[in-house]
């Protein structure tokens, strides 16, 4: 009885399980550290914005409403976004125990932050050039805050679910689906005039991707995979971890690189939807401060102007001698909703960027625009950078190479003024 004692008394306690790992809470020194990093967040969020709420002198309380409301909810759809994307990154190391799951998760999410920081904000505006066009010139009206808000609650109900339930699903394909639904909405519900609905070219290079990129991880991984067994063969590496060993060395590197190498490309690529959409939400209420991007010198915006008239000069030529005068911004309007070129509008677009080069001659600095003129002056620039990435991309009309380079140079300086993410 002794002896069987002894032996009860001085058994090893049962191995702990990734579960088990899991459902641990981060202590109190992590608590403490998340809410500090948070706060310096907030803090520096609230800085910022009153900063450049002090230009905006609304009537009223209703524009700091929305705007507190809108990037809340913006916010809010980041946070759900990272119940799924997260584990995508940090289940291989934490299942292999090569990092403790709170190790990980800070790890990755470091990382993420780096790629969002150092992105070009390309995917962005790609994601952003998917919703109809009137709901881009007026995010600031009711009609433009309906849809951010729509496609975003839809977007977190649906992670919410999706994640509650356990099953795998992408953000990304939540978020796009959501914005489709809202086009198709914005055209069903205004039919008559004559809205656009989704830009079904953009959204199925959007969808292709989205397709694809699956199956290429699926093939690239199945010969990485076939690779290692033919050239690796030591067993245990194909087998599950048995307790919490960890496996060697050499391959937790290869882990975390791999930890580190997805949570990195997540940040820049994915973590860019949010960022487009918190940038529509500043534009529509704080123009003055967000539409045009202040940090372009003024010997850029003086290029700006010399390429401008180039442009005009190069839109010229062909102009249909059947073009009459008309609302130059309407007709670009039309021929970005419809893809229909007409007579009317390589002249509307001559016009429009003609009016610009003219006012930026004016005020000769972006960040010196008037007040009560930005919003028509972003978008301006936005219906003619939009027109001539579907005139490049349809390849009609015809255009010289010579000439082509001259209008790819002028919505480069375009897109450096309108298409921008500030720090």
């Amino acid at each position: 009885m002794a002896i069987a004692a002894t032996t009860t008394a001085t058994t090893a306690p049962p191995v702990s399980t990734v579960h088990d790992k899991i459902s641990k809470g981060p202590g109190l020194i992590g608590a403490l550290i998340f809410v500090g990093v948070l706060l310096i967040g907030l803090g520096y969020i609230g800085w910022n914005l009153s900063r450049d709420l002090n230009a905006m002198q609304a009537a009223s309380a209703l524009p700091y409403i929305l705007l507190g409301v809108a990037l809340f909810v913006a916010l809010g759809f980041e946070f759900v976004n990272g119940f799924h994307d997260t584990a995508n990154a940090v289940a291989t190391v934490i299942y292999t125990h090569t990092l403790d799951p709170h190790i990980a998760v800070v790890w990755s999410g470091f990382f993420n932050f780096l790629g969002v920081v150092l992105s070009t904000g390309a995917v962005a505006f790609g994601i952003v050039s998917l919703l109809p066009v009137e709901l881009i010139l007026q995010v600031g009206s009711g009609a433009g805050f309906a849809m951010v808000f729509a496609l975003l609650v839809a977007a977190i109900l649906w992670n919410l679910g999706t994640w509650y339930f356990g099953l795998p699903a992408s953000s990304s394909h939540t978020l796009i689906g959501s914005i489709i639904g809202v086009g198709i909405a914005n055209q069903l519900m205004a039919a008559r005039t004559g809205t656009s609905g989704v830009d079904w070219a953009q959204a199925a290079n959007i969808g292709k991707s989205l397709l694809l990129s699956p199956m290429v991880g699926f093939v690239c991984a199945a010969l990485l995979l076939l690779a290692m067994k033919l050239l690796v063969k030591e067993k245990k590496l194909y087998e599950a971890p048995e307790g919490t060993a960890p496996p060697p060395f050499w391959i937790r590197g290869l882990l975390m690189l791999t930890c580190t190498g997805v949570s990195f490309f997540h940040g820049s690529n994915d973590g860019q939807k949010g960022m487009g959409l918190i940038m529509l939400i500043l534009i529509g209420t704080v123009p003055t401060t967000y539409a045009l991007n202040h940090a372009v010198t003024p010997r850029q915006t003086q290029d700006f102007i010399a390429v401008s008239q180039q442009a005009a000069e190069t839109l010229n030529k062909y102009v249909s001698p059947s073009a009459a005068i008309g609302d130059p911004r309407e007709d670009v309007t039309d021929f970005i909703r419809t893809k229909e070129f007409k007579p009317n509008t390589m002249l509307a677009m001559r016009t429009l960027i003609n009016d610009v080069g003219t006012e930026m001659s004016l005020f000769k600095d972006l960040a010196k625009v008037a007040n009560d003129k930005v919003s028509n002056f972003r978008n301006d620039m936005y219906l003619t950078s939009e027109a001539l990435r579907i005139m490049q991309k349809s390849g009609k009309p015809e255009i010289a190479a010579a000439d082509a380079t001259v209008l790819k140079n002028y919505k480069g300086h375009i897109d450096r003024a309108t298409r921008f993410i500030p720090l």
